[in-house]
């Protein structure tokens, strides 16, 4: 399964979680760890994405559909950061690694979210993880993908 199938997969999974649970943002969150979970779980395939493909994916999946359903950018973000690093400290992946991938898939937010909102949200990542609102900055500078 490509990346952008993870990213449509996780996506399609929130947006159901939105419609039946009370907490749109741990329901992300809980749907990030999940689909990390199968991915990670499951028997590597030949020409599977790495581990930080999948997660800036599974995250900007999430995120998408939190920002569709109006919710709560910031806390949706620190929540699957949090998701992020439990499911990479349960298999034992590079922390680091990790959160940079989820903080890669947050920054693709830039391309829907007014500067302002990406601000709150970067402020709220420092609050939460000191040094990577600065590196979700960094990435915010970055030009964006083209698919």
């Amino acid at each position: 399964m490509n990346e952008t199938r993870f990213g449509q997969l996780t996506k399609e999974m929130v947006a159901e979680e939105l419609r039946r649970m009370g907490d749109p943002c741990a329901a992300a969150a809980l749907v990030v760890r999940k689909t990390l979970a199968a991915a990670f779980d499951g028997p590597a395939a030949l020409g599977q994405p790495s581990p930080e493909q999948v997660i800036e994916a599974a995250v900007k999946g999430a995120m998408t559909a939190l920002l569709l359903a109006d919710q709560n950018l910031a806390r949706g973000a620190i929540l699957s950061l949090e998701a992020v690093a439990e499911a990479a400290g349960e298999r034992n992946l590079d922390p680091t690694a990790a959160m940079m991938a989820a903080l890669r898939g947050l920054a693709d937010l830039r391309r829907f979210v007014e500067p302002d909102r990406m601000d709150t949200i970067r402020i709220e990542i420092e609050a939460h993880y000191h040094g990577a609102g600065e590196a979700f900055h960094n990435y915010l500078r970055e030009p964006l993908k083209t698919v």
